[in-house]
Parts: C-alpha cells; sequence; structure tokens
C-alpha cells in the first residue's frame, strides 16, 4: 500500500508543477521597483510603537515574465530588544501570479527591520517560511529568500518543495 500512496502523492506533487520529474525543488524568482510608502496605521502606543501596522500592495513580476501582484501587512512586535535601533515585524505576504491573481504564494516570518524605515536595509537577506498556496500553488510549502539591493530593487527567490 505505502509504494501507491507514495505514487500517487508524487503524480500530485508533478501535476502542481511544484516538483520535477526528478523529485527536487523549484524554484522561482520575483522581482520589482522600489517599495512605495506604505498605509501605516497606529495602533500601539502614540507614534511608531508595538502593535502598529504597514499594509502595501504593489505590482512585481516573475521570471517568466508574468504579472505579479503582491500584498503585504507588517505588524511591529518588539522594539530594540535584540538590537538597538531596530525592530521585530511579523510579515504575511501573498503573490498573486497571472492577469487573473489565481496562482497565488503565501509567505510568513518575522525580521528586523530599521526602526525609522519601512523595509528591510538595503543589502538585507531575509528568508521566511512559504506556508501554502492556491491554484497551481497550492499546497505550495518551502522558503522564500527576500534581497534588497543597494539600487532599491528587489528579489524574491521561492525554493518550493
Amino acid at each position: 500500500m505505502k509504494p501507491l500512496l507514495a505514487s500517487i502523492l508524487t503524480t500530485l506533487a508533478m501535476s502542481t508543477g511544484l516538483v520535477n520529474a526528478a523529485g527536487t525543488q523549484t524554484t522561482l524568482t520575483v522581482t520589482h521597483g522600489p517599495v512605495p510608502q506604505p498605509t501605516y496605521i497606529d495602533l500601539g502606543a502614540p507614534g511608531d510603537s508595538v502593535g502598529d501596522q504597514r499594509i502595501w500592495e504593489f505590482d512585481a513580476q516573475s521570471t517568466d515574465q508574468q504579472p505579479v501582484v503582491t500584498d503585504w501587512i507588517m505588524t511591529t512586535t518588539s522594539q530594540g530588544r535584540l538590537t538597538a535601533g531596530m525592530e521585530k515585524r511579523l510579515t504575511l505576504g501573498v503573490f498573486s501570479f497571472g492577469a487573473e491573481g489565481k496562482d497565488t504564494i503565501l509567505l510568513q516570518g518575522i525580521g528586523l527591520y530599521p526602526m525609522t524605515g519601512s523595509t528591510l536595509k538595503n543589502s538585507a537577506v531575509l528568508e521566511r517560511a512559504v506556508i501554502g498556496g492556491t491554484g497551481k500553488y497550492a499546497g505550495a510549502m518551502g522558503t522564500v529568500t527576500s534581497t534588497h539591493f543597494e539600487n532599491n530593487t528587489w528579489q524574491h527567490v521561492f525554493n518550493l518543495k
């Protein structure tokens, strides 16, 4: 029974495009230019504080040139506790692929951000978890590594299992 189940699971994974015939990971890269100013919601103590949220939606593109819309919510969870001048933010990101946006990949994680800025410092790299998806990415798992380059562009490399 186990070989039959393994065969069925492999077939399902291959049909979603997440795993190739050799059973290896799929890599997908998304890039975009500078991040626009977020909608800032002051939910904690007045001013920049724990509980505050930053919300974005902006366009990107995948390496195969399909349009991508990204949606982000970042919530500040601590300030200065690990590193002076830096705050921890919990992030939920959704990457919606194609004209209709039905194929999505969801990421979640926590990272250190400058208290005076909206995004990672230039030259910073952050790895977060892929926690799911829809459409051809339904059930996606893995990691995404986000890099903020010196020229203020971004790259997100998804390693999907």
